[in-house]
């Protein structure tokens, strides 16, 4: 998308991606054009985020100047305003502080390790990979992760429909998913990580994502980091009521539910 989007707020209520950020939302609402930097710095500040929003650089040419180097030495995160991309990522930062920090970390770290020039690792990637495409699927029953592990597509969408919000939650951390959203089309896919956890699931559902965002930065820290594995992929138009319609021909798109 270009860097001169049109703001238009209401939009987000409207769809069930994008809903999932509610209660950030309500603190733009009063907002009748773009939010600046400066109202970016003061939301951050009123979350006691020690990250400070800042316009981004138009020359880089250090390597601490770079975009996740100027987030973890001095605590400045890059933003451009009139962009929705970069105030979903704002929205993501507020939502999960501990996982965001602890994903720099892991980048920045991986990436002083690395030769002049070379490609960036394969952790790099896949926090790359979970920071613009992630979710996370918790459910306090094991059965439901395994349908979607063996992507078993019909027997998630269709015959267990009724355990959506029920007993399984699938919480969207990648905010180009967000973006996506806005322009939704089929294709759109998560790469997830699968949670068996009815104690933060209950939190989740209840609004509450404190304990969620600690145990994926404890994740990311303890395991992934040390053995950066593939997500589960992760046809998420498939929740019921994130696509109209969902019938059967819908759940029978090959290329999609694969």
């Amino acid at each position: 998308m270009s860097n001169n989007e049109k703001w238009d707020l209401p939009q987000l209520y409207h769809s069930k991606i994008t809903k999932q950020l509610s209660p950030l939302i309500k603190l733009f609402e009063k907002h009748e054009d773009w939010p600046s930097i400066d109202n970016y710095k003061t939301i951050f500040k009123q979350f006691n985020l020690n990250i400070k929003p800042v316009p981004q650089s138009e020359f880089i040419s250090q390597f601490e100047e770079q975009y996740e180097s100027r987030i973890y030495l001095k605590n400045e995160l890059q933003t451009r305003i009139h962009n929705w991309h970069d105030f979903f990522n704002v929205m993501i930062w507020l939502k999960f502080p501990t996982t965001k920090k602890a994903l720099n970390s892991l980048h920045y770290k991986s990436s002083i390790l690395r030769p002049k020039g070379s490609n960036r690792s394969t952790l790099e990637n896949r926090i790359t990979q979970f920071d613009e495409c992630g979710a996370v699927i918790i459910s306090n029953d094991k059965y439901l992760l395994d349908l979607i592990k063996n992507h078993q597509w019909g027997e998630i969408f269709i015959h267990n429909r009724e355990q959506f919000s029920k007993n399984l939650e699938c919480v969207i951390f990648g905010h180009a998913i967000f973006e996506k959203a806005l322009k939704p089309y089929i294709g759109m896919t998560c790469h997830c990580i699968l949670l068996h956890n009815e104690e933060i699931l209950n939190d989740v559902q209840s609004g509450n994502v404190v304990k969620l965002d600690q145990y994926l930065a404890n994740y990311w820290l303890q395991s992934i980091a040390n053995h950066p594995k593939k997500f589960h992929a992760f046809p998420v138009l498939g929740i019921p009521d994130y696509w109209s319609p969902q019938n059967i021909e819908f759940y029978e798109n090959k290329s999609y539910f694969r």
